[in-house]
């Protein structure tokens, strides 16, 4: 009667209002519809609606309400059917009151249909309801997207055990997992130590579809130093030689320096002393790191022959870390030693 012009922030104050007072908003909704058409033509004035009917238990009072949003070609807003969380359903109550939903959305169709089940699936993914979620997929239709929001969802909860279960459903049902899937997988699966049969989904991701950005070779093999499994780094190292891509400096640091936390000191030498025969472009990196890991060690002569070594291939080291180890041997009464190092040094730089 004012003619007051209400604001969206109003309105949705007023929707939550009368759905702590367990109250039925169709009135106001109507009201609304009249009054403010050009606020009921948003998805979360649409969810709030659709919200209070079903905390009412008013599920019949959704279709035409969701007809009318069709023909508006209006999606559902994510606050449709926080209820869900609200009224806290014992697991059969829950059931009943997803399939009265589903027949809901079925009933309506168009792009409330498809909105409706996204929001659908998000609300009861986030509450951690997976056996629902997967009801709801497969009465909304076996998709790979729906799939894969449900594996993240999973991930983000730390429920890793079952991500590979429900992939495996999922080739069951006849939904071929994508790169994404993949990913996920394999992420999981890093995280619980299975290490294996991570590589064994690396290897089946590279023969169908090549390995994704975010599963690149360097990513694999430092992934895989980061948790100690040297052997099965090297592996996708000689998956890289065969296929002719140069390992980054950073894969070979974490190589190296993963041989080096399991005490295997030759064995980081063999592989700096390998990537250089073979020409790696880290090579001037790769015995410099190996020369300071040995001084973090405590080993200063130790680190004085790498050097030496590296220089004799015409590979000049870093200067911070050479300055460092002709001091330490300067403090252990060994001068010759810093100065036939300056001279070698000295003579590298200057041809």
């Amino acid at each position: 009667m004012l003619n007051v012009s209400l604001s969206m922030a109003s309105v949705i104050y007023i929707f939550d209002k009368l759905a702590s007072e367990r109250v039925s908003a169709l009135m106001f909704f109507h009201w609304l519809n009249v009054s403010h058409p050009e606020l009921c033509c948003d998805p979360d004035i649409g969810g709030c609606v659709v919200d209070n009917c079903g905390l009412l238990g008013n599920f019949e009072a959704m279709v035409p309400i969701l007809n009318e949003f069709n023909l508006k070609r209006m999606c559902l807003g994510r606050r449709a059917f926080r209820f869900m969380v609200i009224l806290r359903f014992d697991e059969d109550s829950r059931m009943e009151c997803v399939r009265r939903i589903v027949n809901v959305l079925n009933e309506v169709g168009g792009v409330c249909q498809s909105s409706g089940f996204k929001v659908l699936i998000e609300i009861l993914s986030f509450s951690g309801n997976f056996d629902t979620v997967e009801f709801v997929i497969g009465e909304a239709g076996r998709h790979v997207n729906r799939y894969n929001y449900l594996l993240r969802m999973m991930c983000k909860r730390g429920d890793y055990e079952k991500v590979g279960d429900l992939v495996e459903k999922m080739k069951r049902c006849g939904v071929e997992p994508n790169g994404s899937t993949y990913n996920m997988l394999v992420s999981c699966l890093f995280k619980i130590g299975n290490f294996a049969d991570a590589c064994q989904v690396l290897e089946t991701m590279e023969k169908e579809n090549g390995l994704s950005d975010e599963f690149t070779f360097d990513t694999i093999v430092r992934l895989l130093c980061k948790h100690g499994q040297i052997d099965l780094a090297l592996t996708f190292i000689d998956k890289m030689t065969l296929k002719g891509i140069e390992p980054c400096s950073l894969t070979h640091a974490a190589v190296i320096k993963c041989y080096f936390e399991h005490g295997k000191y030759d064995e980081a030498h063999k592989y700096v002393v390998d990537s250089a025969c073979k020409g790696s472009y880290s090579s001037n990196e790769n015995y410099t790191l190996l020369a300071s890991l040995h001084l973090k060690k405590g080993s200063v002569l130790h680190s004085q022959k790498i050097l030496h070594e590296m220089m004799d291939r015409g590979l000049k080291p870093n200067y911070s870390v050479y300055m460092k180890i002709r001091k330490c041997l300067e403090k252990k009464n060994k001068a010759d030693m810093s100065w036939e190092l300056s001279r070698r040094y000295l003579s590298l730089i200057e041809t």
